[in-house]
């Protein structure tokens, strides 16, 4: 037993030795570690100071390269191919991002998809007509601060798009659209919604914005165009019609025709100006000074009235382009003229600054022109021609090589018969088979963006979007005898013929119609004739606009909502329910029999004050005027008569009297109570009976005497 005892006794000192000595490493190792982890904090606390004085360095971020159907980013094979013909396909292989800004400086390497909307959307007029989606977009323009987009659709409706609210969504399987994210619009407006124009549905013809974006004006192929406030809720003006028996546009008071073209002057919110087909160019006043009749703003003055090179009327049939400084406009007619007129002066001018005729060859219909940004160069585009050329604005203004060859005989229709000093470039292969056709300035005027159109039946051909770099201006070289190298100047200018310097594959089976360049985000929208709207951008070129809602995802549905979608009430049961678009839910708190009255505000206290029913004040004197009639009437308050009939005026001194004598004078002689308290007082209500009175009143006889 005492071996066994004294071995327990060293296991147990064995145990608390090892113990002791694992306890000891233990603490050994956490002053390590811990004396280590302060050196590494003091070489960072050390590093930081020292950082502190050097240059601070950046490196800017690189995003990863993703391939999708919004960003346009092609490999270097497919650039070389498309580099090698020109011509890109935005669905297959467009331009390098890093390569074609380089070389030809334009925001096309992403795009976003912009739909017409819902099909369900039918028209005001009563007959409920469903306004498709697949309806071609007449016109379309930008906000001036680019958070808007506006186009207007053949069918009469106007779409509006706001790029900061945008979200995206995937198409239905019905749509027009080959990409897998499109942006809706967040309103659609009928134009033929307004209780004072009855005349009918009408295509769009020409939209625009005020300077401050407040408004928007609205022409249509009706002569009444309207005025619209930023969120298209209300109709702000209506533009009167004028007399279609008055052959003079000038004695009228609004258009006798379709409207052409609209444009609110560029630093003007409270001026517009509208041309027709009825020739004539109008300035309206928006600033509530403006003469109305019957509801409808009346023209303020009429600005022109244009004419052919023969003197005869003609129709303006293109759009209206305001210049930069607001002081002219420009015009292309049915005749084939493109003409500038001033926008100042008090009587109705018939001459104008400047005008070429014949512009794209005989009689051909100059359907579109527009200033460049810098109000130098005009753009023109036909209909029926394949071109379209720039003109110099200035000279055209001078009539320089004109004179000689206005009334010319062979001059007039023929194509190059227009001397180079004003037609300086012609815009070759850019087929328009619409008259909504447009194109667009960059924003340095450097570079055109033009559509192209398919025919009818050709649903495998591509609309294309074309670019043209204009070529620089000349400087005329100086010279100090003579004129010879003036003269061979002159001799060796020519005008230029363009190709496109890149063509972009845009939409299948479909014509671009309307083209927009904002110069401010640097953005290409246009419009394609099966209704869709695409927005072309580049990241690094353009700022805000469609960048923002490119970088938003489709919402993922996540399984509650799958669960109750899939469980929603089909056929009409469907109609009571929330889901349906003229659903209504009312609960019963909401009606306005139940509806708790709204706290009363300063305005309503205001309000209440003044309202003589309310607070139960008495009638106010009469003062002032003549007095007329007698007794309460003529001029004299209820209170009024009052006081003076009982003579309280004279008698309203009651200082040193007593209340009860005063009181007493009216009952002196008087008792209304003393008959009550007589008592059990015998009364003789008759002195003779009935029948004692109805003997008196029998005839006495008479007495017989002898």
């Amino acid at each position: 037993q005492n071996s066994n005892l004294e071995e327990s006794h060293v296991e147990n000192i064995d145990i608390e030795s090892s113990d002791s000595n694992r306890a000891t490493n233990d603490d050994e190792k956490m002053e390590t570690d811990v004396a280590a982890t302060r050196e590494a904090r003091e070489a960072q606390i050390a590093a930081m100071i020292a950082s502190f004085d050097t240059a601070p360095t950046y490196k800017p971020y690189v995003p990863p390269e993703e391939v999708n159907d919004n960003t346009l980013i092609g490999s270097s094979s497919a650039l070389n191919e498309g580099s090698q013909n020109g011509t890109t396909s935005m669905n297959n292989a467009p331009y390098d991002n890093d390569i074609s800004n380089i070389k030809h400086n334009l925001p096309i390497t992403s795009s976003i998809t912009l739909s017409p909307g819902s099909n369900s959307f039918t028209s005001s007029d009563g007959a409920n007509t469903p306004l498709q989606a697949s309806s071609a977009v007449a016109t379309l323009c930008f906000e001036p601060s680019g958070s808007r987009l506006v186009a207007g659709h053949r069918d009469g409706t106007i779409r509006f798009y706001d790029f900061h609210g945008m979200k995206p969504t995937a198409p239905n399987a019905d749509s027009n659209s080959s990409s897998e994210v499109i942006y809706a619009p967040f309103r659609i407006v009928d134009s033929d919604n307004d209780p004072l124009d009855q005349t009918g549905r009408h295509v769009l013809t020409a939209i625009g914005p005020s300077p401050t974006g407040s408004q928007w004006i609205v022409g249509t192929t009706s002569s009444q165009p309207k005025v619209l406030d930023r969120e298209a809720r209300s109709t702000i003006y209506h533009f009167c019609k004028g007399d279609n028996y008055v052959t003079d546009a000038s004695n009228t008071k609004g258009h006798t025709a379709g409207v052409t073209g609209v444009a609110f002057h560029p630093l003007l919110k409270d001026i517009c100006w509208t041309c027709g087909l009825d020739g004539s160019i109008r300035q309206w006043d928006l600033s509530g000074k403006g003469r109305m009749q019957f509801g409808k703003l009346i023209c303020q003055k009429v600005l022109a009235k244009c004419k052919n090179e023969k003197g005869q009327r003609t129709q303006i049939v293109s759009c209206l382009g305001a210049h930069p400084s607001g002081r002219k406009l420009v015009v292309g007619t049915a005749c084939g003229s493109i003409q500038i007129w001033n926008c100042f002066g008090g009587m109705v001018s018939s001459r104008p600054l400047g005008a070429v005729y014949s512009a794209h060859g005989g009689t051909k219909p100059v359907t579109f022109v527009a200033f460049s940004t810098n109000g130098e160069r005009i753009v023109s585009r036909s209909d029926l021609d394949d071109t379209v050329r720039v003109w110099d604005a200035v000279k055209m203004e001078r009539g320089v090589g004109l004179s000689h060859r206005k009334f010319a005989n062979g001059n007039r229709g023929g194509d190059g018969q227009h001397p180079p000093s004003i037609l300086l470039a012609i815009c070759l292969g850019l087929p328009a088979l619409n008259e909504s056709a447009t194109c667009a300035f960059s924003p340095d005027g450097k570079t055109i963006c033009a559509g192209t159109s398919v025919d009818r039946g050709a649903t495998n051909d591509f609309g294309k979007l074309k670019f043209y770099r204009l070529p620089e201006e000349e400087k005329r070289p100086k010279t100090s005898k003579g004129d010879g190298a003036t003269k061979s100047y002159k001799e060796g200018k020519k005008t230029a013929m363009l190709e496109p310097v890149l063509t972009l594959d845009v939409a299948k089976g479909a014509s671009v119609l309307g083209v927009s360049w904002h110069p401010k985000l640097n953005q290409i929208a246009f419009g394609t004739s099966n209704g869709t709207i695409q927005v072309l951008f580049d990241r690094n070129l353009s700022t805000k606009g469609a960048i923002i809602p490119s970088a938003r995802t489709i919402r993922q549905s996540d399984g509650l909502s799958e669960l109750l979608r899939s469980r929603a009430p089909t056929g009409s049961a469907s109609l009571l329910t929330s889901s349906s678009a003229n659903a209504n839910i009312i609960v019963p708190n909401a009606l306005p029999l139940f509806r708790e009255e709204p706290r009363a505000t300063r305005k309503t206290k205001e309000r209440e004050r003044k309202d003589p029913e309310l607070t139960k004040l008495p009638q106010p004197p009469v003062t002032g005027g003549i007095k007329t009639g007698s007794g309460a009437g003529g001029g004299v308050s209820f209170t009024q008569y009052v006081v003076e009939s009982t003579n309280y005026i004279q008698n309203k001194n009651i200082a040193g009297k007593d209340p009860r004598e005063e009181l007493f004078k009216y009952s002196e002689g008087k008792s209304y109570v003393a008959a009550a308290y007589e008592g059990d007082v015998q009364r003789i209500l008759a002195e003779k009976t009935v029948e004692e009175e109805e003997e008196e009143m029998k005839p006495k006889k008479k007495s017989r005497t002898g």
